[in-house]
């Protein structure tokens, strides 16, 4: 009969506990590379998201820049137009000033 302390059954023990430990050990990396799997695939969608939102508001932004292009373009043309009446203005206040002088 063998022993239940004999070397044999001692080491025979030892090493279906370390297998277990490393089987589990196994299991927690491979869980672990699941998550880190799964965390990176949440970052990139997060990132990606970011970057979608990044993008809308550059468009918007270049909008805003294109409507502000335009109001200056108005503006300017306002301004050269009421110049333009002022000088007009100015040569007939010319013309009665004249007249009235005679």
């Amino acid at each position: 009969p063998q022993m239940p302390d004999s070397p044999h059954l001692s080491s025979l023990g030892k090493s279906d506990s370390s297998f277990s430990e490393n089987s589990g050990l196994f299991y927690n990396d491979e869980s672990l590379e699941k998550d880190l799997n799964d965390m990176g695939k949440e970052i990139n969608l997060m990132l990606s998201t970011y970057a979608k939102i990044l993008r809308q508001r550059a468009a918007v932004d270049a909008s805003y820049i294109d409507e502000i292009d335009g109001l200056f373009k108005e503006a300017n043309t306002i301004e050269n137009f009421l110049i333009q009446k002022r000088e007009l203005l100015r040569q007939r206040f010319t013309v009665i000033a004249n007249t009235l002088h005679r």
